[in-house]
C-alpha cells in the first residue's frame, strides 16, 4: 500500500502465498532457517510487475509460547552512517577535439546527485586526445541511499561560453 496522509491509502499491489501448501510439504518444514524468497507484486489491473518483495514465512504453532521454542527476529532498519567514496581520475583517452584549434580544456567531474558534484582540475591544450590528472576526489555519503549511481563526465571548459560535454558514463555501486 501506498500510505497517504488525505485521501486514504492507494493498493501498489499483491501477491498470493500458499500458507497451506507450505505447511503441509515435509521438505519446507524441515528447513530450519527458512529461506528468503523475492516476489513479483502485481496490481489487478495490469500484467506488469510493479515491484518486489523480500520476505521469508515461518509458521509456529499457537500453542508454544514465543520465548520458549521460536526465534526472533530483528527485522529494524540498520541506522544510516557515513562512508567515504574515493575517485581516481589518472587520465583520459581518446577524448574528442571540441575547440577550432584542434584542441581541447579538459576536466573531469564526478557526482551521486548533481548538487555535490565534484571537479578535477583541468588538462589545458589537450592535443592527442590523452588528459593526464592524477586526481582524487572524495565524496562523503550515507549508506544506506536511494541510489548509487555515480556519474562521471567530461568536459571541455570555455571561458566565455558555456563549457561543451564530451562523453559521460554512469556506475552503479550496488
Amino acid at each position: 500500500m501506498d500510505y497517504d496522509d488525505l485521501f486514504g491509502d492507494d493498493l501498489i499491489g499483491i501477491t498470493h502465498v500458499d500458507l497451506e501448501d507450505r505447511y503441509f510439504l515435509p521438505e519446507w518444514r524441515a528447513i530450519n532457517n527458512k529461506p528468503i524468497e523475492y516476489r513479483q507484486i502485481f496490481h489487478p489491473s495490469s500484467g506488469v510487475s510493479q515491484g518486489v518483495l523480500k520476505m521469508w514465512v515461518e509458521i509456529n504453532p499457537a500453542k508454544v509460547a514465543i520465548k520458549d521454542e521460536a526465534k526472533l527476529w530483528d527485522i529494524t532498519k540498520r541506522p544510516p552512517y557515513e562512508l567515504e567514496v574515493r575517485l581516481v581520475v589518472w587520465d583520459t583517452k581518446d577524448i574528442k577535439m571540441m575547440d577550432v584549434e584542434g584542441t581541447s580544456d579538459v576536466f573531469v567531474k564526478a557526482y551521486f546527485d548533481n548538487k555535490k558534484a565534484l571537479e578535477t582540475d583541468t588538462h589545458f591544450r589537450c592535443q592527442t586526445g590523452k588528459a593526464s590528472f592524477n586526481y582524487r576526489l572524495k565524496f562523503n555519503e550515507v549508506y544506506p541511499r536511494k541510489d548509487y549511481r555515480l556519474t562521471i563526465q567530461a568536459y571541455d571548459r570555455d571561458f566565455f561560453k558555456s563549457n561543451d560535454i564530451i562523453g559521460a558514463a554512469s556506475i552503479d555501486l550496488k
